[in-house]
């Protein structure tokens, strides 16, 4: 799990601003040849002097409008001042012929400060290509992957950043924060301890406090079970300021190393960080979901039971899956063929088109072998892919269709096998949501990765503070979204999964079907939610530790627990405004019955196979229910 907002808030500002300071040696040589307005200029912008620098400049453009020097220069000068605009116009007439490494980083950094993110990024790859070892490049690039959810290729970036002269302390900061987002917790004890070793003030990160990174440092040895140092770290952080969350993790590690009295007085210190902070998980070590089960044993069946522990499947699972014997026909060119053999141990999947052969490996599945599975394997150049074809079993029958998400007609041949996925981070984003940890999933290591599919620690975070709270009977049970947490708090936990990409909503109208899908997402957006000021939430009507009810008169009756007149008000007649009462506001059609097919009617999907109840509550014109029928409102 990630951790805290404050946290990554905290990790999206030093993105922000690291990469931008440094001072080029631009060619002092101009100073003994033209010993003018260019060498002046120059001298002032190796100082620093940004203001200086560019104004001589300017005073040479006035003379020779055409100078690339001067030109180049005044741009250089203008996007160190962060005048970004003026920065742009000056790069847009300087030929790009002559932009050197940091030309072409500045040209992006200034792209990036005015909105204009994809070719800032272009920017930033051309710089390094004149110069692969350009720092400010390179730091400038690990901060758009991190943001953008490319940990894998940011983090490969950032050690590349750690072999340049006067970059391994910012290097090392930033290959913290990308090493805790990707659950290397090891990594990340690291990279701060080499970090604080060459710049135990944090210098090279400001304006970022350097006691973030000593408390993320005491997370990571918390989350790796080294108490003792955790404690030892956050002791020496000062006092003065009265940090509740750096108390909050000394009571952790406390915990960790059973030293109750202690541990009290510093949980006293920090109430007021877990009330703000409500589904940040327990700084501690999974302990898996098979030590959850010593102690909750029937909520353990339970969720063995439910989709949520059948989500996932490496390729050492599917040894007794129902492969077909015969090639399958591509469900979008028949001409196509997909065929699935065994090598040892291994299933590969072949794929013909024309007069070519593209094969993977079957690495994973996600999804339920009694709904629908996708594929995942590794190519032959070590790449992921989403693979093409997906067996399915639906009320409408069974059989094998283009995986969810993917085109029925592909624009290049090799996609007929399937959809390469971004290198290392594809993977691992499919694993966030269909595992307990994707980190003991990818390196095969610790409890999690014996875990079926998502585990316990999944949604409440992981469980060693809370064995060992419990074990003493400690008042603090340690331990994320319990029973009695309101809807508005475990709502959040639901929607790290079933809420989509953010960057979905502003590109779909909210009735696109495609977010059925996505129903923490959607059932946001409905007024029902939006009135209830909390008190509805996925909670209310679905219990997360068994697959969803399927039963109308039980769903219905939880609508009618607030949508029922009572002894409040009466109905209100045919066509007149629905009334509000103390219960809330009641249907004017049936008051009794029928909320469902009307306000959250269950919709095809085709490319799920699947009927998907729409969670976006709301009044219809008319809509298409399970049975077919019109149900007009």
């Amino acid at each position: 799990m990630p951790y805290s907002v404050k946290r990554r808030r905290r990790w999206l500002l030093l993105l922000g601003a690291l990469g931008l300071g440094g001072v080029s040696a631009l060619a002092l040589a101009y100073e003994r040849i033209f010993p003018t307005l260019n060498a002046q200029a120059g001298m002032a912008y190796s100082r620093g002097e940004w203001d200086r620098a560019g104004d001589l400049a300017h005073r040479r453009l006035k003379a020779v409008p055409d100078d690339p020097f001067a030109m180049r220069l005044a741009a250089r000068a203008a996007a160190r001042a962060d005048e970004n605009q003026r920065a742009l116009a000056l790069y847009r007439r300087v030929d790009a012929a002559n932009q050197e490494a940091e030309d072409l980083f500045l040209f992006g950094r200034a792209l990036l400060r005015t909105g204009q993110t994809d070719p800032a990024f272009k920017k930033y790859q051309s710089a390094l290509e004149r110069d692969p070892d350009h720092p400010e490049a390179l730091a400038a690039l690990v901060a758009l992957y991190a943001r953008n959810d490319r940990y894998q290729t940011a983090e490969e970036l950032a050690e590349r950043l750690v072999r340049q002269p006067g970059s391994e302390a910012q290097a090392q900061f930033l290959l913290s924060g990308i090493r805790s987002e990707l659950h290397d917790h090891a990594g990340t004890v690291r990279a701060l301890r080499r970090a604080l070793e060459l710049d135990p003030e944090g210098r090279s990160v400001a304006p970022i406090q350097v006691a973030s990174f000593q408390k993320l440092l005491a997370v990571s040895l918390l989350r790796t079970g080294r108490p003792a140092e955790a404690t030892e770290i956050l002791e020496a952080l000062p006092r003065t300021s009265k940090d509740p969350e750096a108390y909050w993790l000394l009571s952790r590690g406390f915990i960790q190393r059973e030293e109750w009295d202690q541990a009290e007085v510093a949980r006293e210190k920090s109430t007021s960080y877990r009330l703000e902070n409500p589904i940040e998980p327990e700084p501690a070590p999974y302990v898996g979901s098979a030590r959850c089960a010593d102690c909750h044993r029937e909520l353990a069946r339970t969720v063995r039971a439910s989709r949520h522990a059948t989500t996932f499947s490496r390729a050492s699972d599917l040894k007794d899956f129902a492969w077909p014997r015969a090639p399958l026909q591509d469900p979008g060119d028949p001409g196509v063929t997909h065929r699935f053999r065994h090598e040892g141990d291994s299933v590969v999947v072949e794929t013909r088109a024309n007069e070519h052969v593209f094969q993977a490996v079957i690495d994973y599945a996600f999804g339920s072998r009694d709904h629908l599975m996708t594929f995942v394997g590794r190519e032959n150049s070590g790449g992921s892919v989403m693979i093409r074809v997906s067996p399915y079993q639906s009320p409408r029958g069974s059989g094998w269709d283009v995986a969810t998400g993917l085109p029925r007609q592909p624009a290049k041949e090799a996609e007929y096998l399937g959809l390469s996925m971004l290198q290392g981070d594809g993977v691992r984003r499919c694993l966030t949501c269909h595992t307990t940890d994707p980190h003991a999933i990818v390196h095969d290591t610790g409890p999690a990765a014996r875990d079926p599919s998502i585990g316990c620690e999944g949604c409440h975070g992981p469980g060693g503070n809370h064995v060992v709270a419990a074990q003493a009977d400690f008042h603090d049970p340690t331990i994320v979204a319990r029973a009695k947490e309101p809807p508005s708090i475990s709502d959040r936990i639901c929607a790290k999964c079933h809420g989509g990409r953010p960057s979905l909503a502003p590109d779909l109208p909210r009735t696109d079907p495609s977010l059925l899908r996505f129903q923490s997402l959607t059932m946001t957006w409905s007024r029902c939610y939006i009135e209830s000021a909390g008190a509805l939430g996925c909670v209310t009507c679905h219990d997360p530790h068994r697959n969803a009810e399927t039963s109308l008169v039980s769903n219905e009756a939880k609508c009618l627990a607030c949508h029922s007149p009572g002894r409040t008000s009466a109905p209100a007649p045919a066509g007149d405004r629905p009334e509000r009462g103390r219960s809330g506001v009641f249907c004017p059609v049936d008051a009794s019955k029928g909320c469902l097919g009307c306000h959250m009617p269950r919709i095809w999907s085709e490319s799920t196979h699947s009927f998907k109840t729409d969670h976006l509550i709301r009044i219809r014109e008319a809509v298409s229910t399970s049975s077919g029928a019109a149900a007009v409102h």
